[in-house]
Formats: structure tokens, sequence, C-alpha cells
């Protein structure tokens, strides 16, 4: 009886294992960028490569509303069953933008687990210093807690008006959409 559970086990790991490999990552990807066109949300120059289980962007222009507002040099997908996430390295932010934060961002990760289905979380290092933010998708309202860097405080005071001050010497974010 173990030998016939510990197989389906591994016949059921392998069966996922494979239709992770096998999912057609750049077509999904495709799919969702004529989706964020709704949005007027454009993705471009990208050069997209499936690599097994990722699926790799390189140089992506963001334009929001025909405008570019970011490149990003590299976007790694992670394609798995349970967990899945995306990380952006090297953001150039708009000089439009300027104003209000620093343009560079180091690093952004967005994660989401089925075992936390309603939560996208998110976590980003930068110029403005350090951000963990949580998307909750049924509620639709945004939590950001931000340890912001020098430059941030003393350069950026109006958009750090918009930040409430929390008890641990943080600062926080909260909106609804």
């Amino acid at each position: 009886m173990v030998k016939k559970v510990s197989l389906f086990f591994a016949y059921f790991a392998f069966f996922l294992l494979a239709l992770m490999y096998f999912t057609p990552k750049e077509n999904l990807y495709y799919l969702l960028e004529k989706e964020l066109r709704t949005y007027d949300l454009i993705i471009s120059n990208e050069g997209v490569k499936d690599s097994g289980f990722t699926l790799n962007l390189e140089n992506a222009d963001l334009f929001i509303k025909s405008i570019k507002s970011a490149n990003a040099k590299a976007v790694n997908v992670n394609f798995f069953a349970l967990y899945n996430s995306v990380k952006i390295s090297d953001i150039t932010l708009s000089n439009v933008a300027a104003s209000f934060i620093p343009l560079q961002i180091d690093e952004l990760r967005f994660t989401y687990s089925i075992f936390n289905p309603l939560n996208i979380n998110v976590y980003g290092i930068g110029e403005f210093g350090e951000a963990e933010a949580a998307f909750n998708v049924l509620e639709r309202s945004l939590h950001i807690d931000v340890k912001p860097s020098d430059k941030m405080k003393k350069e950026y005071k109006n958009s750090m008006r918009q930040l409430q001050k929390s008890q641990e010497g943080g600062y926080s974010y909260d909106k609804t959409f």
C-alpha cells in the first residue's frame, strides 16, 4: 500500500513538473500583454525567452497612456503550481517621476501563493529605500510599509507627507481601489 501511494505521488509530481516545463509561457505572456493594453499599459521592445521553468524578458519598456514610464533591464517570471513570482531588476523610471520619487529601483519582487490566494505580496529596494506591500484582491486594498532612504527623506518631502509614520519608526501607506 505504501508503495502504491508513493508511486502515485511520484507520478503526480512528475506530471506537475512536466506541465510547468511545457506550458507555453511565451504565449501566456503575449496574452497578458494583450490584456494589459485594455488598461493603456503597453510593454514593448522586450526580448522574450522561455527558459524551461521561467520566462525571461530583457530591456522591457513600459508605456502608460502612451508615455514611456519605465525601463526594466531584466524580468524573470516563475510559474510554479503552488507559488508564482515575478522579479524585475534594474528599473529606471521616467524623468516625469523625478519630482515624486528617486528614479532608480534595484529590484521589485511580486509573489503569489495558493496558500494565501487573496494577497499579492511585493518587495522593493532602490534609491527610495526599502518597501513591502500587500494587495488584497478581494477587498482591492493596498498596504505599503516603507523604510525610506536618507535621500528619500531629504529630497522628496512632498512624497513623504503622503505616508503615515508608524510606531516602529517606518512609514506606511494605505489605499482602497
